[in-house]
């Protein structure tokens, strides 16, 4: 592949081939800021997608929790049954959950039943009663003598796996009585910890957990705590098995995106594998694992008891080289190549003297300022680069019907504009260099008048322009401890200020006054003065201010803001005095040592 040589290829003059570093500025601003513009759009599509994300984790929160109330008022309903007779038969129990129709209505419930007190002095007649009733196997287990005992009588639907639950204490088991204490204690309904169900058989174990809702014997109160327990008969209950009762509650909300969000249960706010309740991802299934991108940590509170949602998910939408981003990405760095080689076509109509900085860093210092020189660059570069586009275009276009006199003219509106782009690049360059802190400082002794007459002579072209006399008012054998570039570069930028503020044959004085410890340079000037309210705007940023000289020289204010840093890098301090139509004095001083 053979690369363009703007020295050969062109025949550029050497001067204007140093030039291309403005059309590398335009590129790298431009790729600037398409890589910032696709970060924003990024950042938005992130932003929706975990908006979406959280949405979806909230949703499924609710799900679980409306759920877990309406199984808590199914057993209400249960236990308001035994509240409205002495006793409950077997075929009573039946007839009420055929009537709630659990299986259409609250999906993913093992069983509903109830477990029953028996005191220690009534087991025998209590097992006596059971077997006479057609279940001449029943027994209370596991066997062992204690003060009570607790024994599931009913158990609906009676399926294979809910028999093996019949004639179980459940109080014998110390995270299931937790439970069961607690719902008789507060008459709340009370969810278990994570538990292993004596339903499980050998295949497809799942984790599980009951919930327990008390029953008070008929006619007792049951107000406070004492009788509560005096009253307690029983429990009104049901067994879960937690991936059925997930299923019955969100249904197949996860299978069609079985990557996309992967949602895990613990017990209370403990996350481990000893707490894992539910795992939408089943281990045993064939599913592609992907690193997720997105995190929700949910808790959901049942009457005191916990249960942690912690939801992980992937979204390649955020994905830099997916959809809209790289949609974004890719035209901003068209454009930017567009407008790269509009500006190497106008090189050739740029003849200017100043030297240009190169463009080589971007710029590290990002701080309070950023969003003010963002504006700026907005502000001062759209003017002149519509006019540059707006020609060039126009010239393009009627090249070949335009004369000499007309193409001339336009060729100079495009080279004012592009000059007014130069001049404000070369401003912001030297400005953020300064912010680098990559500036050499050596101060050195330097002769004054000498460092003066090097200044004067650089500006007298844009001086005898405007017929102004420069005067250096100082011995010549006065010296200063100072950086000499820097020195030099403040002198300059001043002398360049008061010469775009003064009139036609005006002047320009610069002189020194010095005490013990410092000396005070004045660089005054009898041009048309600055107001007030502007004179504390000339060195901040964020108020940066510039306006047209007495022969509409344009400025981007940014050359005060050089000398400000310079003369701080001394350790001095710059001010200026001024009366509006009588001129200005701009000070700086500098440490003698």
């Amino acid at each position: 592949m053979k690369f363009l040589n703007l020295k050969t290829d062109f025949n550029f003059p050497k001067m204007i081939i140093l030039k291309k570093w403005r059309a590398i500025s335009v590129l790298v601003i431009g790729l600037i800021l398409s890589f910032g513009a696709t970060n924003i759009i990024k950042n938005s599509i992130q932003n929706e997608i975990e908006l979406d994300f959280e949405f979806i984790c909230n949703e499924i929160k609710v799900k679980i929790d409306s759920r877990l109330k309406a199984h808590a008022q199914l057993l209400r309903s249960g236990a308001s049954l035994f509240a409205a007779t002495d006793t409950v038969t077997l075929e009573e129990w039946k007839s009420f959950n055929e009537s709630e129709k659990i299986d259409k209505n609250l999906p993913g419930i093992l069983g509903v039943g109830f477990s029953l007190i028996v005191p220690k002095n009534r087991l025998l007649n209590h097992i006596e009663s059971i077997r006479n009733n057609g279940f001449p196997d029943y027994a209370i287990y596991p066997a062992g003598d204690r003060d009570f005992y607790t024994s599931i009588i009913y158990l609906v639907p009676f399926s294979a796996r809910n028999q093996r639950a019949f004639g179980y204490d459940m109080y014998t088991e110390p995270v299931r009585r937790k439970a069961m204490e607690f719902s008789r204690d507060s008459n709340y309904a009370m969810l278990s910890g994570k538990v292993h169900l004596v339903q499980e058989i050998t295949d497809n174990i799942q984790a599980g957990t009951l919930m327990y809702v008390p029953v008070y014997k008929n006619g007792m109160k049951f107000n406070t705590l004492q009788e509560r327990r005096a009253s307690i008969i029983g429990w009104v209950y049901s067994p879960y098995r937690m991936n059925d009762l997930m299923s019955g509650i969100i249904g197949n909300w996860d299978l069609p995106n079985k990557n996309r969000i992967h949602l895990k249960i613990y017990d209370d706010d403990i996350i481990s594998e000893k707490n894992l309740l539910f795992d939408s991802q089943n281990k045993n299934e064939n599913v592609k694992i992907i690193k997720p991108n997105l995190f929700q940590t949910i808790p959901v509170e049942f009457n005191s008891k916990k249960w942690t949602l912690q939801f992980t998910g992937y979204n390649e939408r955020s994905s830099l080289f997916h959809g809209r981003i790289l949609i974004v990405l890719l035209s901003g760095i068209v454009i930017s190549i567009l407008l790269f080689s509009l500006s190497l076509a106008l090189i050739n109509v740029q003849f200017r003297e100043e030297k240009i900085l190169q463009l080589n860093h971007v710029l590290e210092k990002l701080n309070d300022d950023k969003d003010q020189f963002i504006s700026i660059l907005a502000h001062d570069l759209k003017s002149p680069f519509n006019a540059l586009l707006g020609y060039s275009d126009l010239l393009l276009k009627n090249i070949r019907t335009y004369d000499l006199d007309k193409v001339e003219a336009q060729i100079q509106i495009i080279s004012d504009s592009t000059k007014k782009i130069y001049r404000l690049l070369e401003d912001i360059l030297n400005w953020a260099k300064t912010q680098s802190g990559k500036i050499p400082f050596e101060p050195e002794k330097i002769n004054f008048s000498k460092i003066c007459s090097e200044v004067i002579e650089n500006l007298m072209l844009n001086a005898s322009n405007k017929n102004i006399k420069i005067n250096c008012l100082s011995s010549s054998e006065l010296y200063i401890y100072a950086d000499y570039d820097m020195l030099r570069t403040i002198l300059h930028n001043l002398v360049s200020n008061g010469i775009k503020f003064t009139n036609i044959g005006g002047q320009i004085n610069i002189s020194i006054e010095q005490n013990s410890s410092e000396v005070t340079i004045i660089v005054s000037d009898n041009g048309t003065g600055i107001e007030p309210e502007i004179k504390n705007q000339l060195f901040d940023l964020k108020n940066l201010y510039s306006s047209a000289g007495t022969a509409d020289e344009k400025g981007s204010g940014f050359g005060l803001l050089i000398c400000k840093e310079f003369v701080e890098k001394h350790g001095g301090k710059i001010w200026v005095d001024s009366k509006m139509g009588e001129g200005s004095d701009f000070k700086f001083s500098l440490p003698k040592h």
